[in-house]
């Protein structure tokens, strides 16, 4: 065949040693590429033995990468070998061609590195899909068999001495697993069904060369260890511990302080509403209320009673697991009553009266309510006005209110008023575990008024220290401390570590943590997500190991 210098030499991609081309079809869809064998031996699959044994010829059919937007076809007339070694079941030997051809394969092997990298990246469907935009011809079932192949033919992990042990959802709030990842490496060395910890029994029975083990809080995991491999050493991890007492610092200020603070520009100035006397008006149908109360607290203690669980009666009733428990036992005449309360603005009822008697604007009318000594939010304040009209059946002036910017920063980052100051309780929370910027003032009044709050900051500083430091007395000292605290979520942060103080003690004293488990879930949920659904554990394995194993490769 004549080559002129514009013309691709196809013989340069293919291997020459064992391969010749002897003829080219161009058609409009695809191209056909026809070769013939030029080896004389072949190595026996199943002995490994070298023969050269000729058997006979035939014709494989292969898919090549595309050209130019067209189909590839390879129709090789290949060889086929018989083996010498009597013992080997394998009668015929499919010639191979190391590197570019394998038995039985209806691809080459950089066709299906193609697929196999795009459908990391990307669904198998929709792999597929774009493959087929690529002319070439594949299914996501194919993809799918040609991941699970390449997974098989890996290499198995390494499982070192120091793993790290991590849950992860297939589908959040119903199905879970367990991976565990080589802590020298960095990869994952299996997935397992399942994260109450019996699969992990069964993995450790195989794996007694483990000697650490970082985990996250997980007690599930803990017993497990404890009773598989009780000599070696579980750290709890740093991040958990430290986003458990951020957690424990949030819901005691949600028992402690209101979410918005009023802070007088005067010391001695104190609240409008200590001062007001409250009457005994109610705006709200309160009696309604509890009667409709009533009668749930009477049929949730009625299904308790017939022996209904919480998750049942929570999907009959339309209500939450947390009010079944608030409300399981007790007299529900007394359960009811709970959550009548008087409004800020019902000392200034008599007020408003007068003023949509006067046919004031509901605007002018909340102005002056803030200048007697309100110091509610003005949305309330709307609402309550709203709730007299309808009492009256009167209307207060038409007049459209329109909340500000200002406004609405003012409850939620806090701002700087002419009498009083605001600041949330995130703004607080804030202060304390990040340190931000508060006013000599402001401190000064928090500290005064919510007296908890120093103890919790205490409790920040202390727990910070005690890693910093690497000071495990120190451990000791701070749970016998909290522990009989009054606050009742510092308790239980302090119990909880009582229960793991040996994981907690091995987090302290060691540098060992649990991030690179925590990176190798990111990266397994990515892969789950693109995955839309179609992840089973062995398939899920199988691309989060690949896409390991050509990272490091590369």
């Amino acid at each position: 065949m004549a080559k002129s210098n514009n013309t691709l030499c196809l013989d340069k991609f293919y291997p020459e040693k064992d391969l010749m081309i002897t003829d080219i079809d161009q058609q409009s869809d695809k191209i056909i590429i026809q070769m013939k064998s030029t080896s004389s031996s072949c190595k026996c699959p199943k002995c490994n033995r070298i023969t050269q044994k000729y058997h006979g010829t035939y014709t494989r059919k292969v898919q090549d990468l595309p050209i130019l937007g067209k189909n590839v076809q390879l129709e090789i007339c290949s060889h086929e070998y018989a083996c010498l070694n009597d013992e080997c079941e394998v009668i015929s030997i499919a010639e191979t061609f190391d590197g570019f051809l394998n038995n039985y394969s209806r691809m080459t092997e950089r066709c299906v590195d193609f697929i196999c990298t795009l459908a990391l990246e990307t669904s198998c469907e929709g792999c597929a899909r774009v493959c087929r935009t690529l002319r070439i011809k594949t299914s996501g079932d194919t993809v799918i068999r040609l991941l699970l192949k390449r997974y098989e033919s890996l290499p198995q992990p390494e499982v070192s001495d120091v793993i790290g042990v991590d849950d992860f959802a297939y589908k959040k709030r119903h199905t879970y697993g367990t991976i565990i990842v080589n802590e020298k490496t960095h990869e994952p060395i299996t997935l397992l069904d399942g994260r109450n910890g019996d699969t992990l029994r069964e993995w450790l029975k195989n794996n007694k060369n483990v000697k650490v083990f970082t985990r996250d809080r997980a007690s599930a995991y803990a017993k497990v260890i404890s009773e598989e491999l009780p000599d070696a050493m579980q750290v709890a991890d740093r991040f958990h511990l430290h986003q458990n007492l951020l957690e424990t610092i949030k819901k005691a200020l949600n028992q402690e302080i209101s979410a918005t603070i009023s802070i007088p520009h005067n010391d001695t100035s104190i609240d409008a509403e200590e001062h007001c006397k409250k009457i005994s008006f109610d705006v709200d149908n309160y009696a309604a209320f509890s009667e409709k109360r009533y009668q749930m607290i009477c049929q949730i203690q009625n299904f308790l009673k017939e022996g209904c669980s919480y998750r049942e009666i929570a999907k009959r009733m339309g209500i939450g697991r947390n009010t079944i428990a608030k409300y399981r036992k007790g007299d529900p005449k007394e359960l009811s009553m709970y959550g009548i309360h008087q409004s800020k603005l019902d000392p200034f009822h008599d007020f408003i009266i007068d003023c949509l008697k006067e046919e004031w604007s509901k605007s002018k009318t909340v102005k002056a309510i803030y200048e007697k000594g309100y110091s509610g939010s003005k949305s309330n304040a709307f609402d309550y006005l709203c709730k007299i009209e309808q009492k009256e059946n009167k209307c207060f002036e038409p007049q459209p209110y329109v909340r500000t910017m200002t406004e609405c920063l003012k409850y939620k980052t806090g701002s700087k008023g002419k009498d009083k100051d605001y600041i949330t309780r995130e703004g607080v929370f804030r202060y304390m575990w990040m340190n931000t910027e508060l006013s000599d003032n402001h401190k000064e009044y928090i500290y005064e008024k919510y007296l908890n709050i120093w103890i919790l900051q205490c409790c920040i500083r202390e727990f910070r220290n005690i890693f910093k430091n690497h000071n495990v007395p120190m451990l000791y000292l701070f749970v016998e401390k909290y522990s009989k605290n009054l606050l009742k979520p510092l308790r239980s942060f302090a119990e909880g570590l009582k229960r793991d103080i040996d994981a907690v003690e091995n987090a302290v004293a060691y540098d060992y943590s649990n991030g690179f488990v925590e990176g190798t879930n990111s990266r397994l949920k990515m892969i789950k997500r693109t995955m839309y659904g179609r992840c089973g554990r062995q398939l899920l394995e199988a691309k989060l190991r690949y896409m390991g194993y050509n990272n490091n490769n590369g």
